[in-house]
């Protein structure tokens, strides 16, 4: 992810769960982290991933809806899906956040 002029980058690993489509995050690296469970919630395999993350810490549930694309263009049913999924989670409009793309630029490598 590009974050400014710098690149961030993370990964973890998934563990399928019992359902297809659902996965726990491996944390073994992390002492004291949360678990997390991943749902995969619509795909096409190759335009977009909806997913749905739920971790609870301290007493505290996080939720996060994610929207992965491998295009910059969105097509309107999957943003569709991506609004209704949100609502869905009794989550608001004012809880979505997009990255403001305006002066961005692809960098050369990360």
């Amino acid at each position: 992810m590009v974050r400014g002029r710098r690149c961030v980058t993370w990964s973890y690993v998934l563990i399928p769960g019992p359902q297809p489509g659902t996965f726990s995050v491996d944390h073994s690296g992390v002492p004291g982290a949360d678990p997390e469970e991943v749902q995969v919630y619509d795909t096409d395999y190759a335009a977009f991933a909806l997913l749905l993350s739920r971790r609870h810490s301290g007493g505290q549930r996080t939720l996060r809806v994610s929207l992965l694309c491998r295009t910059w263009a969105i097509q309107t049913q999957v943003l569709d899906k991506f609004i209704c999924l949100v609502r869905a989670q009794g989550l608001s409009d004012d809880n979505i956040v997009f990255p403001d793309v305006t002066d961005w630029s692809v960098p050369g490598t990360c």
